[in-house]
């Protein structure tokens, strides 16, 4: 079965799961990335000359996608009627 087929497979509460999942990795890698940028600026003492880093839309979802991949996987070994 390939991906197009099991999405099709769902249920719409199946989907509305794994949006409400995909959301939540999106605000958790928000959060990651915020902090990991607060550390930078401590590690360089808030100086002038630092870098200017910012959270890129491709950075912070391909980070959440992998969070929730990281989630599912994990939700799947504790439940075992996830599809």
């Amino acid at each position: 079965m390939n991906f197009g087929q099991w999405l099709k497979s769902l249920s719409t509460t199946d989907h509305i799961v794994l949006i409400v999942l995909y959301i939540f990795s999106i605000y958790l890698s928000k959060i990651s990335l915020e902090s990991l940028i607060e550390m930078y600026d401590k590690q360089k003492k808030y100086s002038e000359f630092r870098i200017q880093f910012r959270i890129t839309p491709i950075m912070l979802l391909s980070l959440g996608f992998l969070y929730s991949l990281l989630f599912y996987t994990l939700l799947e070994g504790i439940f075992d009627i996830m599809p």
